[in-house]
């Protein structure tokens, strides 16, 4: 099957500059067939031939053939880098994580850590306010507390106090 240049674009959703410059480097001529004077492109050869010509950034530096590495001994070998299909896909797999984390945040089924960590601080705060405050109603529910009920109050409020906060570190 036979098709333009311009379908071409939209088959791989490139512009048709794109395919322009692919066919000026020469990586199209195996699929390039005249039909009554006109260029079209063999479909199978020119998909085939784009993909494996693929470079996954726009230069206008010519690939050279890339010469056998060899380690050396007692030298560590960098991590390989994936082909550029590969880290596409690793990218927009991260890409939709992304947006299904965004739709979460807006449904509020995810919240931000600092919020909560925020309101937490907040509650436990309040609570410990209210802990102290009892010796104080204590007194003036019943005044005729004496020094030492007082004193012994404070100290079962503040060792519990140090209790719960020991449990929680």
């Amino acid at each position: 099957m036979f098709i333009s240049f311009a379908d071409l674009a939209k088959l791989k959703g490139v512009s048709r500059s794109a395919v322009s410059q692919k066919k000026r480097a020469g990586i199209l001529n195996g699929a390039i067939v005249n039909v009554n004077g006109k260029d079209l492109l063999n479909k199978d050869d020119a998909l085939r031939l784009w993909e494996t010509n693929m470079v996954p950034h726009d230069s206008k530096l010519t690939k050279v053939a890339e010469k056998p590495h060899t380690p050396e001994v007692g030298k560590v070998e960098k991590e390989e880098i994936p082909d550029f299909n590969t880290s596409r896909s690793k990218r927009e797999a991260m890409m939709a994580r992304l947006a299904e984390i965004d739709v979460e945040e807006r449904e509020k089924v995810l919240v931000p850590s600092a919020d909560v960590e925020s309101q937490w601080v907040q509650l436990v705060t309040i609570a410990k306010t209210k802990v102290l405050g009892i010796p104080t109603k204590a007194k003036q529910r019943i005044p005729d507390l004496d020094k030492n009920a007082m004193s012994l109050l404070d100290e079962i409020v503040l060792e519990t106090l140090e209790d719960l906060s020991a449990q929680t570190v």
